[in-house]
């Protein structure tokens, strides 16, 4: 059969067009030698709502906020008094009304910014964790709240200091990507009256679980695509492991402002000599003992047992004293 039509087979399929007379013929009726390829598996995509964050990110936003999960289960136990422990449920990627119609109403939803990030982002506390803490803290058992109620002042107080506590956490945790200082910009109890991003804009939910003994509950963190623009090429993998290693100017003001406290053992070797046992026995007050020492050299002053300075005994007042006269980069022999 040749592949071109002739001028009466043209019209011959015309007519039959025009006739009717191809309606009932179906396409299983058509026989042809060419081989039938296997089917190919398809995906279904919605075009309204693409991944704007890649696997990528998202394993790095996952692996990030499980750190947060462990540092704020710590930042509750000792607020508490009791044993909280806090773990990461999902990382999800949605649009802004989902995340509002999966808010219950009333709930706990506080308003934030992570600056110098543009935007706002929320933390959601559910009702029933809420209810745990401020029974928690105003001396009971830490029993949930059957019937949901709006917060008082007061209570309202209370949960801002603890939101307060988590933010700052997040700071600490995020510092590996950024410099990041948080501030609390509303706090709202009905998700209709919360518009941080246009309905259909991208939004990462971080869910977390808290448990206690009594009761357990759901606080949520969402961030818009566009606060984590700026700062969501830092979320791959690579970078994300090569930032772990800096340490960043807040890391050493903590790290410094930690050690500043911890207390060490300072001490002065005056001299030394050599007496045997019977001299040491017949020792008697007012005897004078011959040092290897000069009274105007300067004496080894020794940190945790270690050789770490040099200076000159003194007074000031009644109280004896050291002056440091320098800094020893080695330890000198024969001190230890």
């Amino acid at each position: 059969m040749s592949d071109i039509l002739s001028q009466e087979e043209v019209d011959a399929l015309l007519n039959a067009v025009n006739e009717g007379g191809l309606a009932d013929q179906s396409f299983e009726d058509v026989k042809t030698d060419a081989p039938v390829e296997d089917e190919i598996p398809l995906s279904l995509y919605d075009f309204k709502r693409p991944d704007r964050v890649s696997k990528d990110q998202m394993r790095t936003l996952q692996n990030l906020h499980e750190g947060y999960a462990r540092q704020f289960s710590t930042t509750l136990t000792n607020f508490l008094r009791t044993f909280i422990e806090t773990q990461l449920v999902s990382v999800d990627q949605l649009t802004y009304s989902e995340f509002v119609m999966s808010i219950s109403n009333p709930s706990c939803i506080y308003v934030f910014r992570m600056e110098p990030l543009e935007g706002l982002a929320i933390i959601e506390i559910n009702p029933s964790l809420v209810f745990y803490i401020i029974d928690r803290l105003f001396g009971g058992q830490g029993r949930p709240f059957e019937n949901q109620r709006e917060l008082t002042m007061i209570e309202q107080n209370v949960i801002t200091r603890i939101v307060q506590r988590g933010l700052a956490d997040l700071c600490t945790v995020w510092e590996h990507i950024g410099s990041f200082t948080s501030k609390i910009e509303a706090y709202e109890t009905n998700p209709q009256f919360v518009q941080i991003a246009p309905p259909s804009e991208t939004v990462i939910l971080i869910s977390l679980e808290v448990r206690m003994q009594n009761a357990s509950g759901l606080m949520s963190l969402c961030f818009p695509y566009m606060v984590l623009e700026s700062v969501i090429n830092n979320l791959t993998v690579e970078n994300w492991m090569s930032l772990q290693g800096q340490a960043t100017p807040e890391t050493r003001e903590l790290m410094e402002r930690e050690l500043s406290d911890v207390p060490l053992c300072l001490s002065t070797v005056i001299g030394k000599t050599t007496l045997t046992m019977r001299d040491l026995l017949q020792l008697q007050r007012g005897d004078v003992i011959c040092l290897d020492k000069r009274h105007d050299s300067d004496l080894i002053v020794q940190i945790g047992g270690k050789t770490k300075l040099a200076g000159r005994a003194g007074l000031i007042g009644r109280k004896k004293a050291v002056k440091i006269t320098s800094i020893l980069e080695k330890e000198v022999p024969g001190c230890e």
